[in-house]
């Protein structure tokens, strides 16, 4: 674990004043690009992104990785940082979604057969992301607890090492369905079913920023985009919730 901080601040830190580190939570992948590039060809500014698990993310920034701006799943995790990071600074900015989704011939398309359907082996291999260090992971067995389904799914999880990896499981053939973001769900409405999760079956993941003490100008007008009228339209197109 160690080694592996070690490499990723020996690739950021010749960029480290040269440009706005962005480290953000998987289920951004889709959504965070665009923005970057129409921040960046309004301002010229140069932002380099960083994606991974909010835990693992928010561990690296407190043992001094080279982050200006964090883009974490929940407030826990943020509050964590704030905490252990004199002069972090944070606030909401999405709410978090979750879906199922489903791989053709599973004969599963609703949230109601879940229980039944991994108790009879249709769907014999579950993903989700990791809940050891990833938020949607955490809300995922919330979603199975709230189906009665949690007992039936406990053998059968695939845990992604974030939730980006855990839908990568199921578009591969490793997982018969998963547990994920609704964002990055949507963008494999073609291969796979996917089916909205309710909000009130999880704890809400209110998703925040934090800005880090070496965040710069350019970092905080970033973060300003990020919550203004662009990027809530981008967020709430995606497939987020806002606060």
């Amino acid at each position: 674990m160690m080694l592996r901080w070690l490499l990723l601040v020996m690739m950021l830190w010749p960029l480290a004043g040269q440009a706005t580190t962005v480290a953000a939570a998987a289920d951004l992948r889709a959504t965070l690009p665009a923005l970057a590039t129409a921040h960046e060809a309004a301002t010229g500014q140069r932002i380099t992104m960083v994606f991974g698990s909010s835990g693992k993310l928010a561990q690296q920034a407190m043992n001094g990785a080279p982050f200006d701006l964090l883009l974490l799943a929940d407030s826990t995790t943020a509050q964590r940082v704030v905490k252990a990071v004199p002069g972090a600074r944070a606030r909401p900015y999405a709410l978090a979604r979750l879906a199922l989704v489903v791989r053709p011939g599973v004969g599963l398309r609703d949230l109601a057969d879940l229980r039944t359907a991994l108790a009879s082996g249709r769907v014999r291999h579950l993903a989700i992301a990791n809940p050891a260090h990833a938020p949607y992971g955490i809300a995922a067995e919330g979603v199975l607890a709230s189906l009665g389904a949690g007992s039936a799914a406990r053998s059968k999880l695939v845990l992604g090492d974030n939730v980006a990896q855990a839908l990568a499981f199921v578009t591969s053939g490793a997982a018969d369905a998963g547990l994920v973001a609704l964002p990055l769900a949507k963008l494999a409405g073609g291969k796979l079913i996917v089916v909205p999760v309710p909000p009130t079956l999880h704890a809400p993941l209110v998703q925040n920023l934090v800005l880090m003490p070496r965040a710069d100008a350019l970092a905080r007008d970033f973060a300003a985009r990020l919550t203004g009228p662009q990027g809530r339209a981008a967020l709430a197109a995606a497939g987020f919730g806002l606060p």
